[in-house]
C-alpha cells in the first residue's frame, strides 16, 4: 500500500483537488493555519484554522487515499482547502518521497 505522502506528491494532488482548491489549501498552509495531530505513513489528523477549527483526516487505503473533513465545503471528490492544506503540509513533512 502507499504512503500518504506518495498519494499526495503535488501533481497528483493538483489533478485529484483541481487548481482553486489546490491555490486555497496552499494559502492556508503558508499561512501557517494547519496544525498535525497525528502523522503516520498511512494516516495523518490536522486541524486546520480558518477562523473555526476544521478536522482533517487523509488516510492511505488499499483503493487509494481517503480524504475527509468535518466542514460543509467537500467537493463531490471529497477535497476542499483544509484537505489541501493537510496534503500539502505532508508532502512537505515526509522524510521518504517517491
Amino acid at each position: 500500500m502507499a504512503s500518504i505522502s506518495d498519494l499526495v506528491e503535488p501533481d497528483s494532488l493538483r489533478e485529484q483537488a483541481g487548481e482553486y482548491l489546490e491555490r486555497a489549501g496552499a494559502v492556508l498552509r503558508e499561512s501557517g493555519r494547519v496544525q498535525v495531530v497525528e502523522f503516520g505513513p498511512t494516516r495523518v489528523l490536522a486541524t486546520v484554522d480558518d477562523g473555526g477549527a476544521r478536522t482533517v483526516r487523509l488516510e492511505a487505503s488499499a483503493e487509494g487515499l481517503v480524504v475527509a473533513c468535518d466542514c460543509a465545503a467537500p467537493a463531490a471528490s471529497g477535497w476542499c482547502p483544509h484537505a489541501v492544506a493537510t496534503a500539502i503540509e505532508t508532502w512537505n513533512r515526509a522524510p521518504n518521497r517517491r
